[in-house]
């Protein structure tokens, strides 16, 4: 402090009841800088006590944080006669350089007092935030837990971070469920399902148990009290990760293995409560998740293995086991469990008729519908007729009973397919449906298509283009292709994947996989209207993708017109959910089913059209403008139908 601010306040009277509580206080919240890098802007704040009044400087960079503000704000405080007018017994920071600044305080009778944590700004904060947010509060912060000190942390975030970078998301998804068997766990930490392989949300999901699992598969953990909770560890971005958690780490230099791998470690209630670890279930979170950054493939698939961890307070020897590798579910379990089945599994009752009436060929169709009535009619899906005898067909089997299965036990039988038959194109779908990263999806399509191509030979291509999917031999093929082309297309080769889409929909044209759903943005996209043009000529339907397909298509053709416009409000009329959907931040997730005209067809609409909409210069205000105008137009429609109404009782009143 210089001079003139002591003499300043030595002016002032002095409260002896009263003391102040500030410093540079970093806000709970992200906001974008001029080059559009977010960052948490820090504020000079001080609090008097017992009063409550509240004082602030300007927001600040993190890169122009300066303990001098601090004290300019000080002294504004104390000169501000409807605020402070006066200086208080003493202050409290938090900051050691801070507190030296403010040393010569004691000049003019002012204790300044080095605290641990400034608990009446942190709660002022808090108070702020959760108004702005809705009444949500910040998350307690992990040295809230009792017995957790920083030192304790960064053993944990040395775990997360090698667990992370292990990524063992690559051989297991969340259906895998693993028991730890030994040694025993802290309570609700008994099972455990690594996250990440959908490539949203990565860590680690920790169960009571199995019965706890499958009711959180099946969504009745939201609607029953009597669910114990969810322990979780998740990575996150530091904009998404806790601000509290972020602060620690950045505060005591904590390892990660990522910007994007913010650990955090939280119980959430079934109310929404939530809590933090106690050393001691920290110490176990940390043993697991170094368990699991050590263990490879081949000790997952044997189903169950061994780990001997050093953690924070001792050696851990811990025993997993995979259940459903050890003995698997039947496809009625998987039901049961809240899995929905897998459509591919009904195709192995189509191998079955092949192989059937290849052996027994049917005199005419009369003949081939009573063997079907009589033979294959209400069977389950693995009650066969005839036994695959080729290893083309007995890989497939496999296949067919991967399908009926999920989880790790799909891998397993995809890889006994390929050492069955080296052209099984399904067992790399399956492969590349289990990968984790886009690199490795590529490699098993590709590897896929061109199994798909040695299995089927070139005849089927010449003799069944354009039926291609009637025959049920081709439908592994595409299915390889159709993933290839989506992964092409995730890794910026679009026009690669324009060339499969195109293809498939060649050999294929009744389209049963939805190709053209997925080739007509791109066509847009790239700029080439006229084959967009061809497409939606060549596919006529009434379906909300389809209606805004052409009424985009016509404003790029033509701009505002009268015939795009027309164009438009037909889309309108086929579904009108579309455009309050794009007036949204955020699409709702993608709906496992829709029915036309319904908000999850919308949703559907606008997945798949909005890039090439948001890529059409003027296209998204123009939809939303006329969109508004109908609204304004339905609305008038109406108040002149209330009138019409209200003047046809005044008359028959009258009468």
């Amino acid at each position: 402090m210089n001079e003139s601010q002591i003499e300043q306040l030595g002016e002032l009277p002095q409260r002896p009841d009263a003391y102040w509580q500030g410093g540079l206080v970093r806000l709970p919240t992200w906001i974008n800088g001029e080059d559009q890098e977010p960052f948490r802007p820090y504020l000079p704040l001080w609090v008097s006590v017992p009063d409550g009044k509240v004082h602030t400087g300007r927001m600040l960079h993190p890169n122009d944080r300066d303990p001098a503000a601090v004290v300019d704000a000080l002294v504004e405080f104390a000169l501000q006669s409807d605020f402070g007018g006066y200086r208080p017994s003493r202050v409290q920071v938090a900051d050691a350089v801070l507190a030296e600044q403010l040393a010569s305080l004691a000049a003019v009778g002012v204790e300044v007092c080095l605290v641990e944590q400034l608990d009446i700004v942190q709660q002022l904060i808090d108070d702020m935030f959760a108004e702005e947010r809705g009444g949500f509060r910040p998350l307690p912060s992990p040295l809230d837990g009792e017995g957790v000190t920083p030192e304790r942390m960064r053993r944990f975030a040395e775990a997360a971070a090698a667990f992370y970078r292990a990524a063992p998301w690559q051989y297991l998804t969340d259906v895998d469920l693993v028991q730890i068997e030994k040694p025993k766990a802290p309570p609700g930490m008994q099972f455990v399902v690594v996250l990440g392989a959908g490539g949203e949300v990565y860590g680690l999901g920790l169960y009571r148990n199995m019965e706890d699992y499958v009711r959180f598969r099946r969504g009745e953990a939201r609607d029953s009290r009597r669910m114990p909770g969810l322990w979780q560890v998740s990575f996150d971005p530091a904009v998404e990760a806790p601000p509290r958690d972020v602060d620690l780490w950045e505060d005591h230099n904590l390892p990660l293995a990522s910007d994007r791998a913010h650990p955090t470690a939280i119980w959430v209630g079934p109310r929404g409560e939530v809590k933090r670890p106690t050393a001691k279930e920290l110490a176990f979170l940390e043993a697991v998740l170094w368990a699991f950054a050590q263990t490879g493939e081949a000790e997952i698939d044997s189903g169950r293995w061994q780990k001997e961890v050093q953690t924070s307070d001792t050696q851990a020897a811990f025993t997993f086991a995979i259940p459903d590798l050890l003995k698997p579910p039947t496809f009625e379990e998987w039901i049961q469990r809240g899995f929905e089945p897998d459509r591919r599994s009904h195709e192995r009752m189509f191998a079955d008729m092949d192989r059937y009436f290849q052996e027994h060929p049917p005199a005419d169709a009369s003949q081939m519908q009573e063997t079907m009535a009589r033979l294959f009619a209400g069977k389950k899906i693995d009650e066969l007729v005839t036994q695959p005898e080729t290893p083309a067909e007995k890989a497939q089997e496999l296949c067919f009973e991967a399908f009926s299965t999920h989880g790790r036990r799909r891998v397993q039988l995809a890889r006994q397919a390929l050492e069955v038959c080296a052209d099984c194109a399904d067992a790399y779908v399956i492969l590349a449906e289990q990968a984790g990263t886009l690199e490795a999806k590529l490699d098993h399509y590709a590897k896929g298509v061109a199994a798909g191509e040695r299995a089927l030979g070139p005849q089927p291509f010449e003799e069944h283009g354009g039926h291609f999917w009637g025959v049920s031999s081709t439908r592994p093929y595409m299915r390889a292709r159709l993933g290839l082309a989506l992964c092409l297309d995730e890794a910026g080769r679009s026009d690669e994947a324009v060339d499969h889409f195109q293809e498939m929909l060649r050999l294929n044209p009744n389209d049963n996989q939805g190709v053209r759903y997925l080739l007509m943005p791109k066509l847009m996209q790239s700029g080439r209207d006229a084959e967009a043009a061809r497409l939606l000529k060549d596919f006529r339907e009434e379906s909300a993708n389809w209606a805004y397909a052409r009424a985009l298509l016509a404003f790029r053709l033509s701009g505002r017109s009268a015939a795009t416009r027309r164009e438009l409000r037909e889309a309108f009329r086929t579904n009108p959910h579309v455009p309050q959907l794009l007036l949204e931040d955020e699409l709702p997730p993608t709906p496992p089913h829709y029915s036309p005209g319904s908000p999850e067809e919308a949703v559907i609409c606008c997945e798949e059209l909005g890039p090439a909409l948001a890529e059409t210069e003027g296209a998204l205000d123009w939809l939303l403008a006329e969109y508004r105008q109908r609204q304004r137009e339905t609305e008038a429609r109406r108040r002149q139908q209330r009138r019409e109404d209200r003047g046809q009782r005044k008359k028959r009143k009258r009468r």
